[in-house]
């Protein structure tokens, strides 16, 4: 069996890829590492062992890359969405999005008819690159499986489609019976459910803390020198031999350019704090009749990938607000991790929709869900919080929670308008009693299809993860 890694510059994926190509080579399977840029090469190539084979996709670019090729095999401008909002260092024209398409496209499509690997593993699409490679796949009908630390204590996600979900979640919710649930399952299931809502569970977005984007002044100065000393060598190195490489290596120009800007970047966002203090509002009254929007963070493959059409939140919240019906107000709540991020601006505009409330980011999610007559949102977790406890959620975008019953996938603003409308004729006729097997089914669904292990592990020293077995489950996983 051949697997192919593709590595970019994130933190800990390619520590943990690392481990398991290791395991790979024991096994006597063959293992390619595809290197995304000169940077990932640089900082990531030296977590696998040297007997592998290394192909550097800068380095294949620049050297066989043909101009006048210009076959784009279906795709379109959506796959080409997360690289134009995340690049911030400047204009993208028309012809050099073309030309860094038409590249990326011709690397895979010799990486699939060449290396021909049997599965490629790596993140979830979140960028050209690997919407690229995930395009290619499935061309060739080569799974491509994105690998993610999951809501489950010690277990990992593992993501056969391009929008942050498995397609094995619905099937396997659809066929479950209460009677297939052991005891045990449902006890975990009323335990991870406990603490999710409450916000005990880590990974929900809101748990973040506040005072973490408060920084000092000299916290700022040693948070710069100590990350730019991590990053010196790889970044001396890379701008050495950037003449010949920046004009094809969007990802390393991007780290780089970060990098060096960081400090300001800090700076800026302190005095945006400072500023906006008085902008957002306290929840109000009891007896308030509105529903909940959650914010979210961005730049984010949740958004960009899972949420194309309505990226842009400041218009999807205009059209979400006067889909409501009188004397709904929208109460729309900033996520925790964007504070200071955002323009004054975006939230004057907001505040300027009569029906519109700016809730703080310190807010209860709990108390937000439970006062509210709905939860509208594009792919925030707190749609999963608010299935949970048997609100009506109205998700826009692709999400891994959407099949929950209590779930409305719309598609458009006045689909919105009209699932609302509907969901208040029936509001006497909503029976809770069956939520309890719904939530078992639920989660039971989601938790057998993760394997386990933790990603985060893969960096420190007492090391836990069993990667043989999770070579074998990952195999289990494409042949079922």
């Amino acid at each position: 069996m051949k697997w192919c890694f593709l590595v970019n510059s994130a933190s800990l994926l390619p520590i943990f890829f690392g481990k398991l190509a290791k395991e790979i080579v024991k096994t006597g399977d063959d293992c390619l590492v595809i290197l995304s840029s000169k940077y990932a090469e640089y900082d990531k190539k030296r977590f696998f062992p040297n007997e592998i084979k290394f192909i550097s996709a800068i380095d294949w670019i620049v050297n066989n890359h043909r101009e006048k090729e210009r076959e784009f095999y279906g795709l379109s401008w959506k796959e080409f969405f997360p690289l134009f909002y995340r690049n911030r260092w400047g204009n993208v024209d028309y012809n050099k999005s073309i030309r860094i398409t038409l590249q990326h496209i011709q690397f895979f499509k010799f990486i699939l008819e060449k290396e021909k690997p049997d599965i490629i593993i790596s993140e979830s699409p979140g960028g050209l690159f690997h919407e690229i490679a995930y395009h290619f796949c499935k061309r060739n009908n080569t799974p491509y499986l994105g690998m993610e630390s999951s809501k489950f204590n010690d277990r990992m996600d593992i993501y056969d489609t391009k929008y942050l979900t498995c397609s094995k979640y619905g099937k396997t919710f659809n066929q479950l019976s209460d009677n297939d649930i052991s005891s045990e399952e449902k006890k975990y299931v009323q335990k991870f459910i406990k603490e999710f809502i409450s916000h005990k569970t880590s990974v929900l977005a809101d748990d973040i803390q506040l005072n973490k984007v408060y920084f000092s002044q000299f916290g700022i100065v040693i948070h710069y020198i100590k990350r730019l000393k991590d990053m010196s060598g790889i970044l001396l190195k890379y701008l050495i031999k950037r003449k010949a490489f920046k004009d094809f290596d969007c990802e390393s120009e991007s780290v780089v350019k970060t990098a060096l800007s960081a400090p300001f970047r800090m700076e800026k966002r302190q005095l945006k704090i400072l500023l906006q203090k008085n902008v957002f509002s306290k929840l109000g009254a009891e007896d308030e009749k509105f529903f909940f929007y959650p914010l979210q963070l961005q730049p984010e493959s949740s958004t960009s990938v899972c949420a194309t059409y309505y990226y842009d939140q400041l218009n999807t919240v205009k059209n979400i607000a006067f889909a409501l019906p009188f004397p709904y107000r929208l109460f729309v709540k900033e996520h925790p991790a964007s504070v200071g991020l955002r323009s004054e601006s975006f939230y004057n505009e907001l505040k300027k929709l009569p029906n519109v409330v700016l809730i703080e980011p310190g807010e209860s999610v709990q108390e937000l869900i439970r006062r509210s007559d709905g939860v509208i949102v594009l792919t925030s977790t707190v749609g999963m919080e608010a299935a949970l406890v048997g609100k009506p959620v109205y998700v826009f975008g692709k999400v891994y929670y959407s099949h929950h019953p209590f779930c409305r996938k719309v598609s458009s603003f006045e689909e919105l308008k009209e699932k609302i409308e509907e969901d208040a004729e029936n509001r006497n006729d909503v029976d809770l009693s069956g939520l309890e097997n719904i939530n078992n089914r639920f989660i039971v669904a989601h938790f057998r299809n993760t394997i386990q292990g933790t990603i985060p592990l893969a960096a420190i020293g007492e090391d836990t993860n069993n990667y043989k077995q999770i070579l074998i489950d990952l195999k289990n996983f494409i042949k079922h």
